[in-house]
């Protein structure tokens, strides 16, 4: 039996109402409407992402997030091979972060490094043999899941909802 942590209970998570109830009691002064949807995109976008991350799993893949945005990438580029500079440049994370990331891919087979001929210095993610053919299950469930998750917005509240977010992602960048 697992021991109870001081001051912590065993209470459901908190439902976004009350959680919005306890931010506008401790901020009276924020703009109530800007907390809920704040909440409101973050609860859809983790949504979301559960639900790639189920679909990747259902299909019998072991890849995270972070490794199948590199596999996506990877698949959908012409010679299904990328610079890992511009995988770098692409995920906006460090070229540390994304050497682990092609590490693990290349030990589970998906990928494979190769060295430009035309400079040393550049090396490439490529996707295997094997890499392809899981990508290509892998990369098309997945946009249908895409797809259909969005798909009771009509192709107006989808523009709609686009030009909002990419509002907030605007504002949210500084």
């Amino acid at each position: 039996m697992r021991e109870p942590v001081p001051g912590v209970t065993d209470r459901p998570a908190q439902s976004p109402e009350s959680t919005l109830e306890s931010y506008t009691a401790a901020f009276p002064e924020e703009d109530a409407g800007a907390l809920a949807t704040h909440l409101a995109l973050a609860a859809a976008s983790g949504l979301l992402t559960r639900g790639i991350e189920a679909r990747i799993q259902e299909l019998g893949f072991d890849l995270s997030r972070p490794r199948y945005s590199i596999v996506r990438m990877l698949y959908l580029s012409p010679e299904q091979a990328m610079a890992q500079s511009d995988i770098v440049q692409a995920l906006g994370v460090s070229g540390s972060n994304v050497t682990q990331l092609v590490d693990a891919l290349a030990a589970d087979g998906w990928v494979e490094r190769t060295v430009s001929p035309a400079d040393k210095r550049v090396t490439y993610a490529a996707l295997t043999e094997a890499g392809k053919d899981r990508a290509a299950r892998l990369v098309p469930a997945i946009v249908k899941y895409m797809v259909e998750s969005c798909s009771a917005l009509s192709p107006e509240e989808q523009h709609e909802l686009r030009r909002l977010v990419d509002k907030v992602r605007a504002s949210g960048s500084a």
